[in-house]
Parts: structure tokens; sequence; C-alpha cells
């Protein structure tokens, strides 16, 4: 049985300094790729706009399953009480949710005027992820002033919508837009404490 005293020992605060470093790496990594599945075809298959194949929209469903299923299981091996794991993993998890829906919804014009700003905001998987992943990571860490890294992400709405409105190459701004994304979510994450228990 492990005691009050071998907890405070130098291996056991070195195994947890692993464990939130592994868990920081695993939701920073977890994070790339739900970005990269949402931003892709999935939301035109799921709305019917493009006539891809149904086995397309499967590989393309399952891809995006696994992107929320490594932030998840990074946030679980993050060291906090289990429900506030359980909460972190829920924002991340209804967000991702809401982004999928917002894209396939406004893609049928169902939305009408509201397709842009929506699209903008609840749609923009890099901000909405960035936001719903980096507030997940710090509720597990029981972040105190790192939260507000989280104000960051709002640079995020405006950016690639000024970009194509300068012309700039889809390209050049999936490339700039993704860039942010990642500098944002690693300060997030290091505003995080990962290397602290």
């Amino acid at each position: 049985m492990t005691t009050p005293d071998a907890l405070s020992t130098p291996f056991f605060r070195s195994a947890v300094n692993y464990r939130t470093l592994a868990s920081a790496i695993t939701v920073y990594l977890g994070g790339y790729l739900l970005i990269s599945a949402l931003s892709g075809q999935l939301a035109y298959s799921l709305s019917g706009s493009s006539r891809n194949p149904i086995e397309l929209t499967a590989f393309l469903v399952l891809q995006a399953l696994f992107a929320v299923l490594v932030v998840v299981v990074g946030l679980m091996l993050a060291a906090a009480p289990m429900a506030t794991r359980m909460i972190a993993a829920a924002i991340v998890i209804v967000s991702a949710l809401i982004v999928i829906f917002t894209q396939a919804v406004s893609l049928t014009g169902a939305l009408g005027a509201g397709a842009i700003p929506s699209r903008m905001v609840f749609g923009n998987a890099h901000f909405m992820l960035v936001f719903a992943i980096g507030a997940g990571w710090l509720i597990a860490r029981a972040a105190r002033i790192g939260w507000l890294a989280l104000i960051a992400a709002f640079v995020l709405i405006p950016v690639p919508y000024t970009l194509v409105l300068a012309s700039i190459p889809s390209i050049i701004t999936q490339m700039v837009v993704l860039a942010l994304s990642a500098i944002i979510g690693a300060a997030i994450i290091i505003a995080g404490r990962p290397l602290r228990d």
C-alpha cells in the first residue's frame, strides 16, 4: 500500500511530472489531428454537398473519432480528479460536435444570412478546437492565471477571413492559420504548467 510519505518521494513526484508531460504532448498532438480532421472534407460529405463515396465518408468520420479519442486519452492522463478530467473531455467532445454540425448545416444553406457569422465562430475548427481543447487542458491542470492564455485563441476568428478578403491563396491561408493555431496551442499547454505536478 502506498503511504502519504511515499507519495512525497522524488521518484513519485518525477512519475507525476512524466505523466503530466505525456498528457500535454498527447493533448497537443490530438488537437492537431482533430483540427486537421474537421478542417477537411468531412462537413462536405455529411452535408451531401459533395458526391464522396460512402467509404470516404466513413473514413473521414473514423479519422475524426480517432482524433477525439487521442485528445480524450491525453486529458485522462492528466494528474487530476476523474470528475475534472471527464468535464474536460466532455467540453472537447461537445465542441467538436458543434463545429461539424455548424459546418454541415451552413453548407446546406439552412442558416441563411447567419451562415457566415456562424462559420466564423462555431464552424471555425481552428478557433473552436484550440479554445475548447485549451479550456479542457487548463481545467484538468487546475490552472489559475494560465486561463489568460485562452484570450489568444480569439485571434483565430478574424485571421482566416481577413486573409481570404486580401486574396491570399487558400494554401497560404491554411498554412498561416495552422501555424497560428500551433503557436497559440503551445502557449496554452505551457500555461497549464506541464512540467509541474
